[in-house]
């Protein structure tokens, strides 16, 4: 339908509408501005299903996609940047906030180099969407990570493995068999206590791991995404963002599961 609106205003077609009503007003006579309208109709249809026009409206769709996805990251990132805290995190020497702000200037850079030159570079809107969804989940990642294992409350791990050593001498030498049962379950929820810290720790170590990963691939997208000599981005850039995709969705199961037990 928009091609057919567009094809209804454009030149070619309005010339016979507007030569048709021309004729008429001249020879005060209705029938050349029925022929000009019937002339009319039919080029605006055949405009409209023409090759040009489609590849036309789909280059419009492809922008307004783009530019909806553009202003959903500005209102993700004006929502999420000012809440995260301004900490250092393991594998980087710069604050929180200011590496949000790098891969932001990165994907603004792709968008905006892409708009100003959207003809030349049309074959690179489907990877300045994907970057700027992964950016997105960068975003969402960062968040959640904070939440997860930057502001939630510290176990001291040193006094609970010292309590779990020292129930455990106190195990071998009682022979009573109620603290025998006290003790065990002490130890056992002590030793459960260091196993969840233990994987919390292998799973922050993996989200640091992959911050920095999408963090370099938007630095190199930047700087290579549009030189004609490269290849490849493409590729990584999906790579990565499916596997942004599953870590969100891991992130949010756990924020769901721990929603629940909180009932």
């Amino acid at each position: 339908m928009r091609r057919y609106l567009a094809a209804a205003t454009d030149w070619r077609t309005l010339l016979w509408l507007g030569a048709g009503l021309v004729a008429s007003a001249l020879l005060s006579n209705p029938f050349p501005a029925l022929v000009g309208l019937g002339l009319y109709c039919w080029f605006v249809t055949r405009l409209g299903s023409s090759a040009e026009f489609a590849t036309a409206a789909e280059k419009v769709q492809v922008a307004e996609g783009l530019a909806q996805r553009f202003k959903g990251l500005q209102q993700a990132a004006q929502s999420l940047t000012p809440r995260l805290p301004n900490i250092v995190l393991a594998g980087s020497a710069r604050p929180l906030p200011y590496r949000a702000g790098d891969v932001l200037n990165a994907v603004y850079a792709i968008y905006h180099e892409w708009l100003a030159r959207r003809e030349e570079h049309a074959d690179k809107a489907a990877l300045v969407d994907e970057a700027m969804q992964l950016a997105n989940l960068y975003l969402r990642l960062v968040h959640a990570f904070v939440s997860t294992h930057v502001q939630k409350p510290a176990v001291d791990l040193n006094a609970v493995y010292n309590r779990m050593v020292y129930n455990q001498q106190r195990l071998q030498q009682t022979m009573d068999l109620e603290t025998r049962q006290s003790l065990m379950q002490a130890v056992e929820i002590d030793q459960r206590i260091l196993k969840q810290a233990q994987d919390a720790s292998v799973e922050q170590e993996r989200y640091l791991a992959k911050l920095s990963a999408i963090e370099s691939t938007m630095d190199m997208l930047r700087r290579q995404v549009y030189d004609p000599a490269t290849s490849g981005e493409g590729e990584r850039l999906h790579e990565m963002l499916l596997e942004a995709e599953a870590m969100d969705e891991a992130m949010e199961e756990v924020h769901r599961q721990t929603r629940v037990r909180a009932r």
